[in-house]
């Protein structure tokens, strides 16, 4: 794969490296929706609400603070991948509980939500290129191997191209370690209507809406051993409190993240207009909030390279 000029759609700025199917944008209003926020207590009050609904610190929260959750202790001089680093914030976050000998690789197919380089330390190392095509000089380099919510990423076969280029990089003995939500979303009518379009929209381009269905089978089938799935339940909601709003507004913040890639295609049938799109979106949210039943589940992966 090669990279290109970055593409503006409408509002949002997409992704521009060639051959990849993801479909949200990679602007600030991204980073924001996925970035964890560094700031001191007395810092809080000025900053966006969006910034402290961050992604990151809401699906860490979800697994108890754990941000390794495969059995494994990153001894001296260990390596680390994240795939799909984005804003860097689960490397930012990790690197604080790891000794600084250990070295942590980002990768994305897209700089642009990289965080300045000053806010991080010599051991962190940030590169653009594709989970289905790591580096060959790559071969048995890390201890383990990190990739959370790419749901709307890759087809099958590149799901199955990843998982076999993270068995190829990881050394004997580690770990791969992938965290995703779904494969259900329960609430009412108006989620089952969106949710049934997602699964046409996404076969359409050969993608996984329940990637979390297949993902066990995906890792056993490269070779890892000892695979586990841990799964926590993330309401959606208002009646759910504040993880109920945070998991709400990750969720519909990513799937409106979409619109330009569904008008794209002409609304697919369904939408007319980017303000048919979004008024959907935030029906949908206002279903969440109204019916206490509302929720989905993050699915945390994670298997061995055999010895």
């Amino acid at each position: 794969m090669s990279l290109i000029t970055t593409q503006s759609l409408g509002e949002r700025t997409t992704h521009s490296y060639a051959g990849s199917l993801y479909l949200l944008p990679s602007d600030e209003a991204e980073r924001e929706r996925c970035v964890i926020c560094y700031l001191t207590p007395e810092d809080y009050s000025p900053v966006p609400l969006i910034r402290l609904l961050a992604q990151h610190r809401l699906y860490t929260r979800l697994l108890s603070g754990r941000l390794i959750l495969a059995p494994i202790t990153l001894l001296d001089k260990d390596e680390v991948l994240d795939i799909g680093t984005g804003a860097g914030a689960w490397l930012c976050d990790a690197r604080a509980h790891l000794l600084e000998s250990v070295q942590l690789y980002g990768i994305d197919i897209e700089s642009r939500l990289f965080p300045s380089y000053k806010a991080f330390s010599a051991n962190v190392h940030l590169s653009v290129g594709s989970a289905t095509d790591l580096p060959s000089y790559w071969s048995s380099k890390f201890a383990l191997v990190h990739q959370r919510l790419l749901i709307l990423a890759y087809s099958r076969e590149q799901w199955r191209r990843c998982i076999d280029e993270m068995y190829r990089v990881l050394v004997p003995g580690g770990y791969a370690q992938l965290i995703e939500i779904g494969p259900e979303w329960v609430s009412g009518p108006k989620t089952a209507a969106h949710l049934l379009f997602m699964d046409e929209f996404l076969a359409n381009k050969g993608m996984l809406m329940r990637c979390g269905v297949y993902i066990t089978d995906m890792m056993k089938a490269a070779g890892f051993v000892d695979v586990k799935c841990e799964e926590v339940v993330m309401n959606l909601g208002t009646w759910a409190g504040e993880d109920g709003i945070q998991g709400r507004d990750a969720l519909i913040g990513a799937w409106k993240g979409m619109r330009d890639s569904v008008m794209k295609e002409g609304g697919f049938g369904r939408f007319t207009s980017t303000e048919e799109f979004d008024k959907a979106m935030d029906e949908i949210a206002e279903e969440w909030d109204h019916l206490e039943c509302s929720h989905t589940a993050v699915r945390a992966f994670y298997g061995r390279k055999p010895m």
